[in-house]
């Protein structure tokens, strides 16, 4: 079994989501960003500090250990995650989850963008060309996508295990 990787814009739940799927398959949950902070401190202080290039390098290291654990798990990746080659490429042999999310959705998930360091003062304008930029690249990493319309955790996670585990329509009976 290959892990279940959650992958998509800021504020589009892969954190929440996650732990909500991870409990209905009774796998285990592990938030990249969260791995990140607990190993090197908070992200925007490391951005500040050392820049996107190395935050990235980390960031893929940090996945690569994650997809590697022996254990299936379901795994958040921060929003950007996917900006590395290396991490598309790692993420070719998992079951790759995008979730989708609309601007008015992430405007208010996103708040005043203060925790998303590349966001800068003007959050909404930055996340939307961010999206603009990144939208085909996690569509083509992606094995499923979640519409925006699915806002509820729960649905979500629910619709997730539903894709991942479809049930024979019985249309193909044959004597």
């Amino acid at each position: 079994m290959s892990n279940i990787v959650l992958i998509g814009p800021m504020g589009s739940g892969k954190s929440t989501v996650g732990a909500a799927l991870a409990r209905r398959l009774g796998r285990p949950h592990v938030d990249s960003d969260h791995f990140f902070v607990a190993r090197y401190g908070s992200i925007p202080e490391y951005f500040r500090a050392h820049g996107e290039k190395d935050f990235r390098e980390r960031e893929h290291r940090i996945i690569a250990e994650l997809l590697d654990s022996p254990r299936p798990s379901v795994i958040s990746l921060g929003g950007g995650a996917v900006l590395d080659e290396r991490t598309r490429a790692l993420l070719k042999d998992q079951t790759v989850v995008m979730l989708d999310i609309t601007p008015d959705q992430a405007a208010l998930r996103i708040g005043d963008g203060t925790s998303r360091p590349v966001l800068g003062d003007e959050p909404m304008e930055a996340w939307t060309r961010i999206y603009a930029e990144r939208e085909t690249i996690y569509r083509a990493c992606a094995d499923m996508v979640l519409s925006a319309d699915d806002e509820s955790i729960e649905t979500r996670a629910d619709t997730i295990v539903a894709r991942l585990n479809p049930t024979p329509s019985g249309d193909d009976t044959t004597p």
